[in-house]
């Protein structure tokens, strides 16, 4: 019985093997893509060309309002631009916002709330003392700190924590 004593052409067997893996990983690269153009193709096919009729029944409809109203809406944009906000009501006017609640809720770097901020807007009710609040519990009342008549842009002292302000 004869037997073979050469050795094995290990150079040829890892090219072969690249070689493979390499195709294959071609191979499943192409056919994904194909089935991934295929599959977007039918999905606009059944969904994407379809008309949506009550979303451009709507738009017209509320087109329609817009340009025929007490004072159409080109006019009115026209007015706003050459006169401005002139003669506006208190309802539409721009003010500055009382919410103090991102102020407070800040427990890296715990400040004291301005007293202009914790004023009630006229009209309304005080807010609840900070007895009447539950035990640990946030307070929405302004700390009894002092301010020690410090402005915006003044440095705190050391080893404060009020919050430094450029």
């Amino acid at each position: 019985m004869a037997t073979e004593s050469s050795d094995p052409r290990i150079g040829l067997i890892i090219r072969v093997g690249v070689v493979a893996v390499g195709t294959l990983i071609a191979v499943h690269a192409g056919v994904t893509a194909y089935f991934d153009h295929e599959l977007r193709e039918q999905t606009y096919e059944k969904i994407g060309s379809i008309k949506p009729e009550a979303l451009l029944s709507l738009r017209a409809e509320e087109r329609q309002r817009l340009a025929s109203g007490a004072m159409p809406i080109d006019k009115s944009m026209e007015m706003l631009a050459a006169k401005g906000r002139l003669g506006a009501g208190p309802a539409i006017m721009p003010s500055a916002s009382k919410d103090v609640a991102p102020m407070q809720g800040w427990t890296q770097m715990p400040g004291v709330v301005p007293p202009a901020m914790m004023t009630p807007e006229p009209g309304q009710a005080p807010s609840p003392s900070p007895s009447a609040a539950p035990r640990g519990a946030p307070s929405s009342a302004p700390s009894a700190t002092p301010s020690s008549g410090r402005g915006p842009g003044a440095a705190a002292p050391a080893g404060s924590n009020a919050p430094r302000r450029p």
